[in-house]
């Protein structure tokens, strides 16, 4: 037996507002969450049909009316598109049942057959939207005398109260669909409730736009006093709008010069200056503000960290400085020979007799890198430091070393040993020079 299928996505429904109001959806509406998502037409009248995408909250809705009123829709398009053919499959079935009736011959079978065939029309309604459910009423009374007989030739004199068990009312007829000033009104009701501000302009732009194509078509008087109240709210929300941009950009514009000069002071009543803007132009943009309080809160935090890490600088600089005094030959002489290590390193120089002087100058100062104790953020930087030195010596002794027995093995070594002087000597420098850095110059 075929079931009741759900009505066609082009049946208008109806979302019905808790304040009275009526929506028009085109096809079923969703919920998601605290949102209802459906399409309103802008236009019934001609093909293809408009349709406006719509949000609005959930809370805003008259559930029981609404879903009472879908299930009348849904009752009409299954009447429109299903209903006949299922119901005369189903009858059809159930005659066939009761025709066998006769010719059963013990009388508690039958009883119990009339049952069952009596129990398939009775639930016939609730399945299918109450449909023909009149016709259903009729048959069960002639299905009642005649199980009531069938019961008495098997001696059961008791009634039974699930033969009088009332059949549920078939939903209420949809309603007839609404007139182009209805959509209009409709569409003034959506704004209204809109959480939204660019969906309420938009849905505002829609019925100026609709109330315009339809000049000389709706009457004139309540043309005129449609616009008028819309374009009010309309210049309303574009006001609103161009205020909160204002405080939006004079806010962030403030907290990014607030927390460059650490005034956490001055940021906290910057959020109260905002808080006090927004009560003021009637708290129209919830979510705007939470966006520039967030951002508040940000930068303050920013401002803090900055703050603290000025305050370990500070306290860091003195050693900074001793260190880098106390480096400063050294660091000079490893950069006067990092073109010969990389020439070295590529295996093409440089010449021996300018090898030995460089190689000499380097070892003492690396001695004097050795006795250097540096601050304790930079120990491990240090450390590369000395190790990129050792590196360096070796690669200029191994040089000299595979010129003297023409040995490109050896040559080979000295160039690997370049090349991770370098990079330590150069990845050491870059970490040391950041750490040293003022957190206001990052």
């Amino acid at each position: 037996m075929a079931t009741a299928q759900p009505a066609a996505s082009r049946v208008l429904f109806r979302v019905f507002l808790a304040d009275g109001r009526v929506l028009s959806s085109y096809g079923e509406w969703a919920r998601l969450d605290d949102r209802v998502i459906f399409s309103m037409p802008t236009q019934l009248s001609r093909e293809p049909v408009e349709l406006h995408l719509i949000t609005i909250p959930s809370q805003r809705v008259d559930w029981p009316r609404t879903e009472m009123y879908a299930e009348s829709v849904r009752a009409a398009a299954y009447a429109a598109n299903r209903g006949d053919a299922d119901f005369a499959v189903f009858t059809s079935e159930v005659a066939k049942t009761l025709n066998e009736v006769s010719k059963i011959s013990d009388p508690r079978e039958r009883l119990a057959t009339a049952e069952r065939a009596r129990q398939k029309l009775a639930d016939w309604p609730a399945a299918h939207y109450g449909y023909r459910i009149g016709e259903v009423r009729d048959a069960l009374n002639v299905l009642d005398e005649v199980i009531a007989q069938l019961r008495v030739g098997v001696g059961i004199t008791r009634f039974d109260l699930s033969l009088s068990a009332p059949l549920p009312a078939p939903p209420p007829p949809p309603l007839p669909p609404p007139s182009d000033a209805e959509l209009v009104e409709q569409f003034v009701a959506a704004a209204s409730i809109s959480e939204s501000p660019a969906e309420r302009m938009n849905l505002l732009q829609t019925v100026l736009r609709l109330i315009d194509r339809a000049v000389g078509l709706l009457p004139r008087e309540w043309t005129d006093r449609m616009r008028g109240a819309v374009s009010g709210d309309l210049d309303r929300e574009r006001k609103i709008e161009r205020a909160y941009d204002a405080l939006r950009k004079s806010t962030l514009e403030a907290a990014a010069n607030l927390a460059a000069r650490g005034r956490m002071s001055d940021l906290e009543k910057l959020r109260d200056k905002v808080r006090a803007e927004d009560q003021r132009l009637g708290g129209q943009r919830a979510g705007d503000i939470a966006a520039l309080l967030a951002t508040i809160d940000l930068e303050a935090a920013a401002a803090i960290e900055i703050r603290e890490a000025n305050q370990v600088w500070q306290r860091r600089a003195p050693a900074y400085r001793r260190y880098r005094r106390a480096m400063n030959s050294s660091f000079k002489t490893f950069n006067d020979a990092l073109a010969s290590l990389e020439r070295v390193k590529a295996m093409s120089g440089p010449p021996v007799n300018t090898i030995t002087s460089l190689a000499k100058r380097l070892a003492r100062s690396g001695k004097s890198v050795a006795k250097v104790a540096a601050p304790e953020d930079l120990a491990s930087t240090h450390a590369l430091i000395r190790s990129a030195w050792e590196l360096a010596d070796s690669a200029f002794r191994l040089r000299l070393e595979s010129v003297s027995q023409n040995s490109v093995d050896v040559a080979q070594r000295a160039s690997s040993a370049a090349a991770g002087a370098l990079m330590l000597y150069q990845r050491a420098r870059a970490d040391q020079l950041s750490a040293m850095e003022p957190p206001a110059r990052k």
